[in-house]
């Protein structure tokens, strides 16, 4: 069965062969402080109380800054004691839902980025070789350092820009407000190595690893198995669960990516998406599509379970 997706779902992920980023103004690269990510909500509180964060808006010259004004509204309206879904919380999110819950009808942007360059001093791949690396619960791209990527001008495949200075500090696990955070291996997340998979972190993989793995639909145990799939949900627990409601009627679900085609050679980051049902996980989408949709959840009170 040949799958079709319906353009109205995917538009705004559309990418021209040849087309170039508009140049745009530079902004204020001032960071805003974001909030330190941390698990204080189960899943129920996903299903049950998460509030959508949507924005669709256009610049004055017409660009589209979606994702950025939405990162930014669930920031501000959350503040530092609510979270923003990661992908990882998102899945586990769907995984638990009913098939009526909103999780299920719409796209969701997760507080999640994917970011690939080369590791010059060998950190964590041989020296010289290119590095993926999966980030959860806010580390480059934040509302500000989006809004200066599109001021500067995106990649190719519209992804933003990064300095040497922001990767080569990242493969040690250090953000550019100063904040360290854990990275793991792919087998880390296999083994449950990763004590608060909602919470803040990284994954990292070679670039041959993720470039090797099929950008497209996959049955159920190439999906499970699939190294950037494990890298994106850091863990397997909700995976199977997320599988079997994702999956259309051949049994396959999506994930895709866009290795194949960028230079490794110029530091990069992209967001994350979740489609509705089995295209899956987005690790290709433009960085300026024509909307963002992240999930904001309130702190729990004390106590509450955090299934």
């Amino acid at each position: 069965m040949t799958k079709i997706i319906p353009r109205d779902l995917i538009k705004h992920l559309e990418w021209i062969p040849g087309q170039q980023p508009t140049q745009k103004p530079i902004v204020n690269p001032i960071q805003t402080p974001q909030p330190i990510q941390l698990r204080t909500s189960s899943i129920d509180a996903l299903i049950k109380n998460g509030k959508e964060f949507y924005s669709e808006q256009k610049d004055g010259k017409g660009n589209y800054i979606g994702v950025a004004v939405a990162l930014q509204e669930a920031y501000d309206q959350m503040g530092s004691d609510g979270i923003i879904a990661t992908l990882p919380y998102l899945i586990a999110g769907k995984a638990q839902a009913d098939k009526k819950s909103y999780l299920w009808q719409k796209w969701f942007t997760g507080l999640s980025e994917e970011n690939a360059g080369i590791d010059k001093k060998g950190s964590l791949v041989g020296k010289g070789n290119g590095i993926v690396i999966s980030l959860h619960g806010g580390g480059i791209l934040t509302a500000d350092r989006i809004k200066q990527a599109y001021g500067e001008g995106l990649t190719p495949q519209n992804a933003a820009k990064f300095t040497d200075d922001e990767f080569d500090n990242l493969l040690r696990g250090v953000l550019p407000t100063g904040e360290s955070i854990n990275l793991y291996t792919v087998d880390d997340v296999v083994k449950g190595n990763i004590s608060d998979p909602f919470g803040r972190y990284a994954v990292w993989m070679s670039a041959e690893t993720a470039k090797g793995t099929n950008s497209g639909y996959h049955k159920k145990k190439g999906f499970i198995e699939n190294p950037l799939v494990i890298a994106r949900s850091g863990t397997l627990e909700h995976l199977e669960k997320y599988f079997n409601k994702a999956k259309d009627s051949d049994g396959d679900v999506g994930c895709y990516h866009r290795f194949g085609e960028i230079d490794f050679r110029q530091p990069q980051g992209r967001v994350l998406f979740v489609y509705l049902t089995y295209d899956g996980l987005l690790g290709s989408g433009d960085l300026d599509n024509d909307g963002g949709r992240f999930v904001g959840v309130a702190p729990e009170a004390p106590g509450a379970r955090k299934k």
